[in-house]
């Protein structure tokens, strides 16, 4: 079961965590793993943008939900 901010209120179970590693390291093999610059970029930026300023870390279910990314600037 999720809770409102879409968080599994147990756990990861280990054996999900090794079947993802298991099925990224196939993909990497097959060069059939693609990485998006831009999003790499984003979470570099919020992170060192969270360090100088002195925030909490984010933690990993947070990284992984529109919750856990920095405000767009306006245009």
């Amino acid at each position: 079961m999720r809770d409102a901010g879409g968080r599994a209120d147990t756990d990861p179970d280990p054996q999900d965590r090794k079947m993802k590693l298991a099925s990224l390291k196939d993909q990497i093999a097959r060069d059939q793993y693609a990485v998006d610059p831009d999003v790499i970029a984003e979470a570099l930026i919020r992170h060192v943008r969270a360090r100088r300023a002195g925030a909490p870390r984010v933690n990993r279910s947070d990284a992984r939900t529109r919750a856990g990314r920095a405000p767009r600037r306006p245009r």
